[in-house]
């Protein structure tokens, strides 16, 4: 059965747009886990909310220069690395597509990077001529259009660029006779990609930003019927492994409606949340025990790694990740694997948490478990949100304990596949693959 998998992912993993995409992730690694720590790190210390600055007080031990000074770096270096991250994922998928190619690479990546901004800007201007720039388009939780947008700019100079050989000392004149022969595929793909942002401009389209995705989010964090969370859940999960992570991020804070207002002023009345009105809301079902707080999958993949004392350098990225996965900031490891866009992954990214939602609901309703309705820190570890979402109540946590356990059973196979793919793949490109492959 392994062998009829893994023959069925690397043919998938052969198609053009993945190779390319999967090296654009891990090339982009090192940035996506800057911004993974000091996201963390704004959650934990430097937000009133967070949960170290509320288990220590730093209002009352921190001074009001430092905590400004330490809360404007957290923030500056997530939005250069989160916020802009699409930017690079355009330029390497646009390069890394053009050079499977072997035409100019250099060329398409920076041909990209001017029609992904054009576009950001296009999507978030009015018709009041009023001058904006929205990076929403351009941050990781929206990735997938980037990598869209640079593929395409790396096909058009596959059809319409001159073949390129690199040389290893350029003088001026070989630059001049470089930049003419991507003449026609910049100004090509250009003209597309003005084309696009008029269209978006004049339709008021709104892409991939959260707003997009409002009437999924409060969908699923309003209904109180199972299928339907778990159907909606589905959907957000497998756009998250896609690369479109807004809907899913919605619910990494605390969320706050009529239901859940109703829900937590029964438990406030009635010292409990036994028997609260609202007991299978997605907003706290997903949250607490489909991904817990990233916990259910990559936080599982990141401790089987660890575990198999496999590639040096695959243990190093999984060592680096533990702490901010663990703690809810799993997009470095995510990027950086990757998981995104990873066919290996698609079935574990889905079902985990719809067997977790499943039996948490199943729990619930045996009353083995309270519903999560207090109010959850940020910062707070993946596994601890039903604990501490119930108001401290043991079994809940050891009911979660015992789901990432099986987690842990139901993703393993995965790695064995993920790991046989790599090695066929590093065997059939002499040893220039990932470094994912180990001996299974």
């Amino acid at each position: 059965m392994l062998n009829i998998l893994t023959k069925s992912v690397l043919r998938i993993r052969q198609w053009t747009f993945l190779r390319a995409a999967q090296r654009t992730l891990v090339m982009l690694m090192p940035i996506a886990v800057i911004g993974a720590f000091f996201n963390l790190l704004n959650d934990l210390v430097f937000s009133p909310d967070g949960l170290i600055y509320n288990i220590f007080s730093l209002d009352k031990i921190m001074s009001d220069h430092i905590w400004y000074a330490g809360s404007f770096v957290c923030r500056g270096m997530i939005e250069i690395t989160f916020g802009v991250f699409g930017v690079y994922a355009s330029y390497f998928m646009a390069r890394y597509t053009a050079r499977i190619y072997h035409k100019d690479s250099t060329m398409s990546g920076m041909t990209s990077v001017l029609i992904m901004l054009f576009c950001s800007y296009a999507s978030n201007s009015g018709h009041s001529n009023q001058v904006s720039f929205t990076i929403s388009l351009l941050q990781i939780n929206a990735v997938f259009s980037a990598l869209i947008v640079g593929f395409c700019v790396g096909q058009v100079f596959h059809l319409l660029g001159k073949n390129y050989v690199p040389v290893e000392n350029e003088s001026t004149k070989w630059i001049q006779h470089r930049a003419w022969d991507a003449v026609l595929p910049f100004f090509v793909s250009l003209a597309l990609g003005v084309v696009l942002g008029i269209i978006i401009y004049e339709l008021q389209i709104k892409l991939l930003n959260s707003a997009s995705f409002n009437e999924l989010v409060s969908r699923l964090q309003t209904t109180n019927n199972l299928l339907e969370v778990l159907f909606l859940s589905l959907i957000v999960t497998f756009l998250n492994w896609l690369g479109i992570g807004y809907p899913l991020h919605a619910f990494a804070g605390t969320v706050n409606n009529a239901y859940t207002a109703e829900n937590l002023t029964y438990a406030f009345q009635h010292g409990s949340s036994w028997n609260v009105p609202y007991k299978y809301l997605g907003s706290s079902l997903i949250k607490a025990y489909g991904t817990m707080g990233g916990a259910s999958v990559i936080l599982a993949v990141i401790v089987l790694l660890l575990l198999r004392h496999g590639n040096k350098e695959i243990g190093a990225i999984a060592r680096l990740n533990l702490i901010p996965a663990a703690f809810g900031s799993s997009l470095g490891f995510a990027a950086g694997l990757p998981i995104i866009l990873n066919p290996v992954f698609i079935l574990p990214s889905i079902l985990i948490p719809l067997i977790n939602m499943t039996l948490a609901a199943g729990a619930i309703t045996l009353r083995i478990i309270p519903v999560c309705v207090y109010p959850i820190l940020k910062g707070t570890p993946g596994l601890l949100i039903s604990f501490f979402g119930t108001n401290g109540n043991w079994t809940a946590l050891l009911f979660v304990m015992v789901l990432f356990a099986l987690d842990l059973c139901l993703m393993w196979p995965f790695i064995r596949i993920n790991e046989r793919v790599e090695l066929k793949l590093k065997l059939s490109k002499g040893g220039s693959s990932n470094a994912f492959a180990q001996k299974s």
